[in-house]
């Protein structure tokens, strides 16, 4: 009874915990290239941000919505709203689990879901990560879940799961290209599992809701092409990046340390833990699922794998694109495969080893979170904009990569060095390709990058500050011409 009455208390108190230790990651300003990628086109109005992903890799349904929530939280240079947002997906993926998750199976499975998902160091990353992994997690994670339900059903299922279903569905090849081909396999072993069971009268709602996917993203579908070929056509370095990816050998661990740490931040002890958990875990979870003939978790799985493979041979073969975190929407599988693992082991020592090793690399991780989002240097940025950069002055970025601190002041002038891809969203009133540019400048120019020399043949330069910002080390330098000395 005690032991009920305990399971009862941290299934209702698990996703108010993983909202709290999620949450304190997202009340802090600090951005990394990605985040302020999508920080710099909520800022833009709905035509460029549509054109701007659309020259991109991505559709602009996650950042539509993300536009309307960061506005609706007052907009302006505080970026925690765009945290929020993910971390709003994330809380309603543990309430599936929650709920569903019992629904389907039990709520002893519902409470290893939950706590697997929770403790997992690369789902704490994306909890508050402004990018639109989390949505896409929420969405096929709720997808997978209708399809098994109507898959367990007896009847035909309601027209209202079926009409659930095709949504969800559209919600989920909208997030991501690679989740679009996760959603497909999803749909193939479906459509495989209503032939096997002899369902037949159930694939005229399958294929209603397949029709219906097929006209929502008819919208995208020429432009999600004309990125591919985009991407294939861009052969800039792409020959020396691939034979790099092919003799250094370290794809299967790079997609290891964003499974199992996390891409930025990788802990080689807890990424080995992870795969090691994986494995002991992933042994129990066979034969629970061949004993009671139940392989959800096991096609879950499969789903990653042929994705990860998709991406695999991309960079071995196209161009060097795909990251691990591209296969991460599907991780209710693996959290579903951790339970039945959990469920099938009866040892208590077992169970209580398996604990502690997931709950210390959650806190090795977890700390090192906390270091980057609260120990950056951006204070001192932003003060010297405040007390050092004038009104007319200008800001000349190196890259694009460099520009991405222009999001924390979007109201001054910028100017990038050189070419600008066609993608970029940040806030550039200029593109530098000739000298006689720089001669209307009123004001310093500033220079944001580790080569100021480029513009040495007019200027001379000294370092007015350096910071360390997320993964980053910037320099600013402030540019003197030479005909003033």
């Amino acid at each position: 009874m005690k032991g009920f009455q305990l399971n009862k208390i941290v299934w209702h108190a698990l996703p108010v915990v993983g909202l709290i230790l999620w949450g304190v990651l997202a009340l802090n300003n600090g951005l990394w290239y990605d985040e302020a990628y999508s920080a710099a086109l909520v800022r833009q109005d709905l035509d460029g941000l549509i054109a701007i992903t659309g020259n991109d890799v991505h559709s602009p349904f996650y950042y539509i919505m993300l536009k309307g929530f960061y506005h609706l939280c007052g907009g302006g240079n505080n970026y925690w709203s765009l945290k929020i947002f993910s971390l709003i997906f994330a809380f309603g993926y543990l309430l599936v689990g929650k709920y569903w998750i019992k629904r389907l199976y039990d709520e002893k499975t519902s409470v290893y879901f939950m706590a697997f998902s929770v403790l997992m160091p690369i789902m704490m990353y994306h909890a508050t990560n402004a990018r639109m992994y989390f949505c896409g997690i929420f969405f096929f994670t709720v997808t997978a879940l209708l399809a098994l339900e109507l898959y367990r059903g007896e009847d035909n299922g309601s027209l209202l799961q079926w009409v659930f279903f095709g949504i969800s569905s559209i919600c989920s090849v909208y997030c991501h290209t690679y989740q679009m081909i996760e959603t497909l396999l999803l749909y193939m072993f479906f459509f495989v599992g209503i032939l096997y069971k002899k369902q037949y009268k159930k694939l005229i709602g399958f294929f209603a809701a397949g029709v219906a996917v097929i006209v929502g993203f008819v919208p995208w579908l020429g432009v999600t092409y004309n990125q591919l070929m985009n991407r294939v056509g861009d052969t800039t370095d792409a020959t020396a990046q691939l034979a790099d990816l092919e003799s250094r050998m370290n794809i299967l661990p790079t997609y290891a340390k964003e499974w199992f740490s996390t891409s930025e931040t990788p802990l080689p002890l807890v990424m080995y833990l992870g795969m090691g958990l994986f494995l002991w875990l992933g042994y129990y979870a066979v034969n629970r699922m061949r004993e009671k003939r139940e392989y959800a978790a096991a096609i879950g799985v499969a789903i990653i794998a042929v994705t990860a493979c998709v991406g695999t041979y991309m960079n071995c073969n196209v161009a060097p694109s795909f990251m691990g975190r591209y296969v991460i929407f599907g991780f209710g599988a693996v959290a579903l495969l951790y339970a039945q693992g959990m469920q099938q082991m009866t040892s208590k020592g077992m169970k209580l080893v398996v604990w502690v090793l997931a709950v210390c690399c959650f806190f090795m991780q977890y700390r090192e979170e906390l270091a980057l989002d609260y120990n950056t240097e951006l204070g001192c940025y932003e003060e010297f904009l405040e007390n050092t950069v004038q009104e007319h002055d200008v800001i000349m970025a190196s890259s694009i990569h460099t520009m991405m601190l222009s999001v924390y002041d979007a109201d001054r002038e910028y100017m990038i060095y050189g070419h600008l891809p066609g993608e970029n969203p940040f806030p550039v009133q200029e593109t530098f390709t000739q000298w006689e540019q720089l001669e209307d400048i009123l004001g310093t120019l500033w220079f944001i990058g580790n080569d100021p020399g480029l513009l040495g043949e007019r200027y001379t330069y000294e370092e007015a500050i350096r910071f360390h910002h997320m993964y980053y080390d910037f320099s600013v330098y402030k540019m003197i011409p030479k005909e003033i000395q």
